[in-house]
């Protein structure tokens, strides 16, 4: 919005733009470029300071009254407000294709996992970890007792801002399993539409072009590690995180690109302690995610010193910014007791390391102005305060190296402990060939960033997550949000190079003009070729979270057998592969904490031929094994998985399993379900050393088998063998008949 006191400060220190001003008032409007006697210099910028405004047509003056007020120097009418408070009015146009842009990002969060979230009902959340929040959440709205600093350990030294956080919104929209339910589903495509803003705003403030960061937001949309991430319905911690990364970056660059003296700064201060104490409260592994800053920070210092600024003076504001993350962390720690002191402490020295480099260059610029000299200060400080910090610390220092061994460094068979790189089609799966794009834009932007600090910060943010990325994909959401950004910038530069879009007028970057048909044509075409695996893939990505209607299905009929009468007094535990265990033993049961004991136990149970040992291990404890058909290890013969295969029916080498009934199988037969009964045991004679066959045919809910074994009678005939079902037997000639309460008592049967 452009008020007089703008026109005047803007002729007051360029005197030379009055004439220009004046000669678009006097043009007949619309008006282009072409009909102005001036040069695109003075264009750009009166544009550029909102005197001038791109219509449908061309341009046309913004405020006439404003502007002429302004060359006359009376602007005693205006505000305090009206010089900084008040919003600029908004391009309708650019609006209009923000709006599109953060739709397409909801869109492509929502479209490929609603039906799979929203199932009979019932919130189905997708994957297997959202599951822990939602019970924690339920706690807290259940349990009176249990408050933010009564949670356990696991809660308040993991992700305790972020389990506070869904509980207080489940709170307010009506408290209850549903709610928490709605929350949890819906959060992760706020937070996407959120960290979709924050880039727009981020992108337009590095680059001061509206369609960089129009084309940035788009990217997001498409990147498949960020889209699964913040898909509708997994409410894991990750996407909780991204807003406060948009927020810490977006308040770096305002600190660097405003005088430490403007309002502005005082949001960026605000803004930057926000963020740094978000990101470390939300998360255990929160002090990587703020690494970056100091980094940056030793960056900024070195390109002040180049250009004749007092890193301490420039700096001040991130100072601040650090100490106020610093203080909310601590606050949280002494107050809820959230974090350990280790954790609780990492912006606190962030804090303290990064005054030291400013410090230290602040003294270079006084005494030789050399960037190459403050670079290798920097260097030096970092090092010395690595040493001091281990010397003085070195309990601390030890249990943070430790930490962050185990969880960059594990060895396990998670997912997203991966690297980015360790399969050769990870990465393009991840992030499609927007990475590829991406990449010489970052390296391009990181010569601009040694003459241009506003750079520095997704530079810095960019080569830091990559890094991180690339030991674990884990962090491929946070890389998404800076690859969006640098993607944006090779976008449009190649298709300016292919005459898509023209150049903006010279320094004027806040409108976007509508395409041709030819031009929109060659710009999908563009984007389609470097963004469209990325469109591919995200449905893919975001399938592999969602919970199958057939999972689901499996876990809602073993709900509904534990709420039948005869169960009351059966476990109720669901053993079964550990990354859908806590999903499963939810809906079951509702205790949905912890995977362990299916992790560090169900592989070893199938692969394992002492059916008799696991089921003593079992019995009482668990309620249903959950046998996933499609169980991709190749098996042996005598193992249990082997032989759960074939209904527990004995297989070539393996004897059949006697405790182990098969109760249910889902309809495609991906997964059978199985419960622990001690067995009928059926005894008779035949012929000494003769083999003898059992076989029974048996109808269970969605399946119809027949279990099958064998068992060798003894020198004087004698012969017993164990059998899981009840019906009808076939042994040798004779029938006999196994009831349910034989099966489940125990009993004997003599044929």
């Amino acid at each position: 919005m452009v008020t007089a006191r703008r026109v005047a400060d803007l002729v007051a220190d360029r005197p030379a733009l009055e004439s220009a001003i004046r000669t678009t008032l006097d043009a007949e409007e619309p008006f282009t470029f072409d009909d102005l006697a001036i040069d695109s210099g003075a264009f750009g910028e009166i544009v550029g300071a909102g005197i001038v405004e791109e219509v449908n047509d061309g341009y046309r003056v913004a405020d006439r009254e404003a502007v002429e007020r302004g060359l006359a120097g009376n602007v005693e009418q205006e505000t305090e407000d009206s010089q900084g408070w008040s919003l600029p009015r908004p391009d309708r146009r650019v609006a209009g294709a923000l709006a599109g842009a953060l739709a397409l990002v909801a869109v492509f969060r929502i479209a490929f996992a609603f039906g799979p979230v929203f199932q009979d009902g019932t919130v189905v959340l997708s994957a297997n970890d959202p599951y822990y929040y939602r019970y924690w959440v339920e706690q807290l709205l259940a349990t009176p007792d249990l408050t933010l600093s009564t949670l356990p350990g696991g809660v308040t030294q993991g992700e305790p801002l972020y389990v506070a956080t869904m509980w207080l919104l489940a709170s307010l929209v009506g408290g209850g399993a549903g709610a928490t339910g709605q929350i949890l589903a819906w959060y992760p495509v706020v937070s996407a539409v959120l960290s979709g803003l924050l880039v727009y705003l981020l992108t337009k403030r590095v680059t001061d072009d509206t369609r960089v960061a129009l084309a940035a937001v788009v990217f997001l949309a498409v990147l498949p590690g960020h889209a699964m991430r913040t898909s509708l319905g997994f409410a894991d911690h990750h996407a909780f995180d991204y807003p406060w990364l948009g927020v810490t970056a977006l308040s770096l660059v305002t600190l660097v690109v405003n005088d430490v003296r403007s309002r502005a700064t005082t949001l960026g201060v605000v803004g930057l302690a926000l963020g740094v104490g978000g990101q470390v409260l939300a998360w255990s592994a929160g002090p990587l995610l703020i690494v970056p800053i100091g980094i940056i920070a030793a960056g900024l210092a070195v390109v002040w010193v180049r250009a004749g600024k007092s890193p301490l003076v420039s700096g001040a504001p991130i100072l601040a910014g650090l100490l106020g993350g610093a203080g909310l962390v601590w606050l949280g720690h002494t107050t809820f007791d959230w974090h350990t002191t280790v954790v609780a402490t990492a912006p606190a020295l962030l804090f303290a390391g990064t005054a030291v480099v400013f410090v230290v260059t602040e003294v270079v610029a006084r005494v030789r102005p050399d960037p190459r000299l403050a670079g290798g200060a920097v260097v030096a400080s970092g090092v010395a305060s690595l040493v001091g910090a281990i010397m003085l610390f070195p309990d601390g220092w030890e249990t943070l190296r430790t930490r962050a061994s185990r969880l960059l460094f594990r060895s396990d068979r998670i997912a997203e402990t991966a690297g980015l790189f360790s399969d050769a089609q990870g990465w393009l799966l991840l992030l499609g060939f927007a990475l590829f794009l991406a990449l010489p834009a970052l390296v391009w932007a990181t010569v601009q960033a040694t003459t241009e600090d506003r750079w520095l910060v997704p530079v810095g943010y960019g080569w830091a997550f990559l890094l991180l990325a690339m030991v674990q994909v884990r962090f491929v959401g946070e890389l998404a949000t800076f690859v969006a950004i640098f993607a944006g910038v090779a976008f449009v530069a190649l298709v300016e190079r292919v005459d898509a879009v023209r150049p903006p007028v010279p320094d004027v970057r806040d409108s976007i003009a509508l395409p041709t048909r030819q031009q929109a044509g060659a710009i999908v075409a563009v984007f389609l070729l470097v963004g469209g695996l990325g469109v591919l893939q995200v449905p893919i990505k975001t399938n592999q979270l969602t919970t199958p209607p057939e999972r689901y299905a499996t876990a809602d009929w073993m709900a509904d057998q534990t709420a039948q009468a005869e169960w009351e007094e059966q476990p109720e535990y669901v053993f079964s592969q550990w990354s859908y265990n806590r999903a499963y033993n939810y809906f079951v049961n509702g205790d949905s904490r912890s995977y362990g004991y299916a992790r560090s136990n169900f592989e070893p149970f199938l692969t394992s031929n002492e059916s008799q040992a696991w089921y003593d291990r079992l019995s009482g404890r668990a309620g249903f094994v959950v046998f996933p058909t499609s169980y991709t290890e190749e098996p042996s013969p005598e193992s249990i998985g082997a032989r759960l295969a074939a209904y527990g029916s004995q297989t070539d080498g393996g004897d059949g399993l006697a405790h182990y009934q098969a109760v249910y199988e889902s309809s495609t037969d991906q997964y059978r379900v199985y419960t622990l009964v001690p067995g009928a045991t059926l005894t008779g004679t035949a012929e000494a050393n003769e083999t003898v066959t059992a076989s029974v045919s048996v109808t269970g809910e969605g399946f119809e088998t027949t279990y099958e074994r064998t068992v060798q009678t003894n020198g004087v005939g004698e012969y017993s063998v164990t059998v899981p079902y009840a019906g009808t037997y076939t042994v040798g000639e004779t029938t006999v008949q196994v009831s349910e309460s034989a099966v489940e008592d125990g009993e004997a049967v003599s044929v």
